[in-house]
């Protein structure tokens, strides 16, 4: 009877095959990346490292990876590091396997970014080319609501007030909640249907997060991740910059200022916000964060980022008092 082999050789004989490669490993699962969709090892080859990314062989998923590739072309184009997409002997970049395929792409070394004066100035010099640069470059529609910063699901925001009345105090919990109750009512109303309608769409990476921006000491080494990319509301990918590099880590207001006026100042190099966008701005970010936070308490069983849910409500109540009054600045022309 043959013996059985496992998935780790089956890949690491398909690269064999299909890529001039020389010596090739067995992949390694890479612990450290989130394995959403798709899975993501690492291979050594006497050509260097690679990622391996695998996919079901499906037509809508060759779709969106064919114009993720298509993308990369475009972006490397115009000077906006990504990996570079391997080809196979064939010359194509999707190798197809009965039920499943593959991609191979460049392995950029380096860490994802760190927080830095520089290194937050060149994600927002990066993130405002990429706007700038694909305008009018073809894309598809996502898999996801397009205006997906103007609401906080509530029963994940239920699951951490929940807990966090079980970790603290819950007069103060409560406080807090009321306070980010307040901030999430105005942002309803500030993020309607009628008001996303003023917002410019087009192509956005969609996940632009310091995990998905990876450094060489203060040099932005490579974007990666443009599974998300596609039709969008540019808002969601500032909203979603602002929230994960400016405002995550810090609830002190002076630190907020400076970070988030440091990112909007080299962002607007490239693309400048429009009046609509500025009003709306903060109220995007809240929500985008509250989200965020609310969701991964969920999914990492209560402690986010080294901080438990109930310091989580008292962080996000000091955040979403900071970002009401920087909100009513823009109102008035002042932010």
């Amino acid at each position: 009877m043959a013996e059985k082999r496992s998935s780790g050789e089956i890949l690491a004989n398909v690269i064999r095959e299909h890529y001039d490669l020389g010596e090739v490993q067995l992949p390694r699962r890479l612990e450290e990346v989130h394995q959403r969709r798709h899975r993501k090892l690492v291979v050594e080859t006497s050509k260097g490292r690679f990622l391996v990314k695998t996919y079901r062989r499906e037509p809508r998923v060759l779709d969106a990876l064919a114009f993720q590739h298509r993308l990369s072309d475009h972006l490397l184009e115009h000077d906006l590091p990504v990996a570079h997409i391997k080809e196979a002997r064939d010359g194509k970049r999707i190798v197809e396997i009965d039920n499943w395929a593959l991609e191979l792409q460049q392995f950029i070394e380096g860490v994802p970014m760190q927080m830095t004066a520089k290194s937050l100035a060149r994600s927002a010099i990066a993130l405002g080319r990429f706007h700038q640069v694909c305008r009018d470059f073809p894309h598809p529609d996502r898999e996801t609501v397009k205006w997906r910063f103007s609401e906080v699901p509530r029963d994940t925001f239920a699951s951490l007030y929940e807990r966090a009345k079980l970790e603290g105090d819950p007069v103060k919990i409560d406080a807090a909640c009321d306070n980010i109750a307040l901030f999430l009512r105005d942002a309803g109303q500030e993020l309607s249907a009628d008001a996303c309608s003023q917002f410019e769409t087009g192509l956005i990476h969609g996940d632009w997060h310091s995990g998905n921006l990876i450094f060489q000491a203060e040099k932005l080494a490579g974007i990666v991740d443009l599974e998300f990319a596609g039709d969008g509301c540019y808002l969601e990918d500032i909203a979603y910059a602002v929230s994960n590099l400016c405002v995550r880590t810090a609830t002190e207001p002076k630190r907020l200022d400076y970070r988030t006026n440091l990112l909007l100042d080299y962002y607007e190099r490239w693309r400048t916000l429009s009046p609509a966008e500025n009003r709306a701005l903060y109220y995007a970010v809240g929500v985008k964060h509250v989200a965020t936070v609310s969701y991964q308490s969920v999914q990492q069983d209560g402690k986010v980022a080294g901080h438990t849910g109930s310091e989580w409500m008292q962080r996000l109540s000091l955040q979403c008092r900071w970002l009401t009054e920087r909100a009513r600045a823009a109102r008035h022309g002042a932010a």
